[in-house]
């Protein structure tokens, strides 16, 4: 992942797949299977409405969408989306069990998840939903047990929560564990940045890790660059300031 999460190339190949046929077929797929998801079947509806999916919008804050999400765990459609609301909203249901949005996420298929428009947006935008109501923690606490789950998937957790100790100190700990191996047996130039940017003392602690961070600034002239600022080279690796950045 970039500083960016939003790479244009993916926008790109979304809006592009429509003209290929393929995207034909994979519409398909809300007849098929995305019913049994609350989550999923959200993203359709908002690609077929043509509601905004682009995080951090300062245009309508993305609120269409926002509001088709509360409304999967019962929040009244005119209800408004701030915080006095979200509280109530999570208080209608014990503070140990989840939500029917944070219970969709837990179990969502990525196969499947990633056949559906803006999904990477739209996953994006539900993460940070559930972030404020404090049901981050069911969602990865589901997947990170998982045997596989998606590079992009990987980093875009790292990059927007585990990074910054959310949903919890153990659960971004294992989070950022998984992408370290993952980045090991990858070598995922995106994963591997992310790393770098994130936590730059735990690459630097990992001798796999490391390594495939050298290899990879090798290869790409971003990682070369932020493995420079902490005064490292691909040709003469010293790892003396790696501990010194967050």
């Amino acid at each position: 992942m970039s500083t960016n999460p939003h790479h244009r190339r993916h926008r790109l190949a979304d809006r592009s797949s429509g003209h290929s046929g393929f995207g034909d077929r994979v519409r398909q797929i809300p007849s098929l299977f995305v019913r049994a998801n609350p989550f999923l079947d959200a993203v359709w509806a908002a690609a077929d409405e043509g509601a905004c999916m682009t995080t951090g919008c300062t245009e309508c804050g993305t609120l269409d969408f926002r509001r088709m999400l509360a409304t999967i765990d019962g929040v009244p459609a005119e209800s408004p989306l701030n915080a006095e609301a979200t509280r109530l909203a999570r208080a209608e249901h014990a503070p140990d069990a989840p939500g029917a949005l944070a219970t969709a996420l837990a179990a969502v298929d990525f196969d499947i998840l990633r056949l559906a428009p803006r999904w990477y947006d739209a996953l994006d935008i539900a993460l940070f939903h559930l972030r404020d109501r404090a049901e981050l923690r069911f969602v990865i606490e589901a997947w990170v047990r998982r045997e596989s789950v998606p590079t992009r998937i990987l980093d875009l957790v790292l990059f927007r929560h585990a990074r910054y100790a959310f949903p919890d100190e153990r659960l971004a700990d294992l989070w950022i564990e998984r992408c370290l191996d993952a980045a090991c047996e990858s070598m995922d130039e995106g994963l591997v940045e992310s790393l770098i940017l994130s936590c730059p003392e735990r690459v630097g602690a990992d001798p796999r890790a490391y390594r495939v961070a050298m290899e990879a600034a090798a290869r790409s002239a971003c990682v070369r660059a932020i493995v420079r600022r902490l005064g490292d080279s691909p040709d003469g690796p010293k790892r003396n300031h790696w501990g010194d950045c967050a």
